[in-house]
């Protein structure tokens, strides 16, 4: 199955995604997609990604502050890769030639910090609107200004620079910084080239939230091995494997 088969069995289309829509992305270097979680789906993944923190100790006292490649732990969240809104964006950011790397979690509990701005990429700033990464964040709480939403700086993934060398504290505050504020449910997607990062979690709960990212599938700076296990290759109809790129799954 070609990557182009797996897209549209996934009922990626052309019109997946609106102009406007498009248009945000390219030039600002983030778009909102409201409402793509129903009540009842919010519920059941909290629960799957619960499960997995619970039996890895995320985010508790001595645990690791993440998890990873989360699509190996729990068929709980194979939504997060396979919703065709999302896969249309993030099409539309690495020219329909992506590969998932796959589910990650990191809670951000009462009184988390905030993050020094970044880019998640560590290859040469992109050449000609040739992007290199893609991130979808999955709002499974509203994000609001006081538990810790995400911050980007809109337009800096054009600018072809690290804020880690073009500023001078990039964990302090931005003068054009833009929270990504959404009701539970919603999905951000963000070109990772931006400048981005959590802000403080002022409020009394941890904020819960997962991501999906994606690369460019041809990248020579993202190479790495299939972000599926074998059990997970078993698990998932061809499409969505397909999305993985790697013929031969993890066997370590």
């Amino acid at each position: 199955m070609t990557l182009q088969e797996a897209l549209y069995e996934l009922e990626v289309r052309d019109n997946t995604l609106s102009q406007a829509e498009k248009a945000h992305l390219d030039s600002e270097g983030y778009v909102l997609l409201p409402n793509i979680l129903s009540a009842t789906q919010i519920s059941s993944i909290c629960s799957a990604m619960d499960g997995v923190y619970a039996a890895e100790g995320t985010g508790q006292k001595d645990g690791p502050a993440e998890s990873s490649y989360m699509q190996n732990k729990t068929a709980g969240l194979d939504i997060c890769f396979t919703y065709p809104r999302v896969l249309a964006a993030i099409c539309h950011v690495l020219d329909g030639c992506i590969k998932s790397f796959g589910v990650h979690g990191r809670p951000h509990p009462c009184g988390g910090e905030q993050q020094a701005l970044h880019v998640d990429y560590n290859g040469p700033a992109p050449q000609a609107e040739s992007y290199a990464v893609c991130n979808s964040l999955w709002m499974l709480t509203e994000f609001t200004s006081e538990n810790g939403a995400t911050r980007v700086i809109p337009g800096t993934h054009r600018s072809g620079q690290d804020p880690k060398e073009a500023l001078e504290d990039p964990a302090a505050d931005h003068p054009r910084q833009k929270l990504l504020l959404g009701e539970a449910g919603t999905v951000a997607v963000f070109n990772s080239h931006i400048w981005h990062g959590t802000t403080r979690n002022r409020s009394a709960s941890s904020r819960p939230s997962l991501t999906s990212f994606f690369c460019r599938r041809d990248d020579p700076h993202m190479v790495f091995s299939s972000a599926l296990s074998p059990a997970a290759a078993r698990r998932l109809p061809p499409a969505a494997r397909c999305l993985f790129a790697d013929p031969e799954p993890w066997t370590g």
